[in-house]
């Protein structure tokens, strides 16, 4: 069975997160959310954007 991973660019990771890209680039180089270079381009992994942000709603204290 093929299973696709789909893959979103840098601004649209941003755009799904209400950051600027360059806060995308941080969570690359600190290996929070999976990416890969194509050329000069990052190629961030869909699932990896939504694996972080249920993390970091799993971990935010409760008030």
């Amino acid at each position: 069975m093929y299973v696709e991973k789909l893959v979103i660019h840098v601004s649209d990771a941003a755009s799904l997160l209400s950051c600027s890209s360059q806060v995308i680039y941080k969570l690359i180089a600190n290996e929070e959310i999976d990416a890969y270079k194509a050329g000069r381009t990052w190629k961030i992994y869909y699932q990896s954007v939504l694996d972080y942000v249920a993390t970091r709603l799993k971990n935010k204290p409760s008030v």
